[in-house]
């Protein structure tokens, strides 16, 4: 009984051994300061690299601002050219205003590209191909055939044939070229 009494005690003994040294491998490594898992900085690193940062924002910024900052030198007369210049065009683009029309019933308009009309009063269709009107106060598209809302500013993106068809007696507003054609 004794031997088995000595053959334990050593048996128990590596057996909690090697459950001590297996429950320390089995926990996870806490990282120390300092190591590659966890390195430490300084606050001169930190500064440093701040430093460097800056700078290249300062680079930057500079670099902006140079490409930004262009000084011009106009004589009077430059000045005085460009600005007849722009009032010149300014005022050629209000040569042509809107100006009323009146369409009987059964009449076409046939407008060119770039023209804008306002259906004041009556009742038009469109005239177009796949693509249509432009009807910008709505915003949508007007198929051929379909009614135009009175008061929407309407613009023909082509000079393809496109136009209206009037219903009834009819007042617009129209601004552009267009030609008549009655039944």
């Amino acid at each position: 009984m004794r031997q088995k009494r000595s053959i334990i005690y050593p048996v128990i003994i590596a057996i909690l051994t090697a459950l001590l040294i297996l429950s320390h491998l089995s926990t996870p490594a806490i990282a120390q300061p300092g190591t590659t898992v966890d390195p430490l900085v300084t606050q001169r690193y930190v500064d440093e690299q701040i430093a460097i940062l800056q700078a290249q924002i300062d680079t930057l910024t500079s670099q902006i601002g140079q490409q930004q900052q262009v000084t011009v030198t106009l004589s009077p007369e430059d000045k005085s050219a460009i600005i007849a210049e722009v009032t010149n065009a300014v005022n050629a683009s209000q040569l042509i205003p809107f100006t009323p029309q009146f369409m009987p019933a059964g009449s076409r308009l046939i407008a060119a590209a770039g023209v804008e009309f306002i259906l004041r009063s009556g009742e038009a269709t469109v005239i177009a191909g796949p693509n249509g009107l432009v009807d910008v106060t709505g915003g949508k598209d007007i198929a051929d055939g379909q009614p135009v809302s009175p008061n929407h500013l309407i613009l023909v993106p082509a000079s393809d044939g496109r136009g209206l068809y009037f219903l009834s007696d009819s007042w617009l507003m129209i601004k552009g070229g267009y030609i008549i054609v009655n039944e």
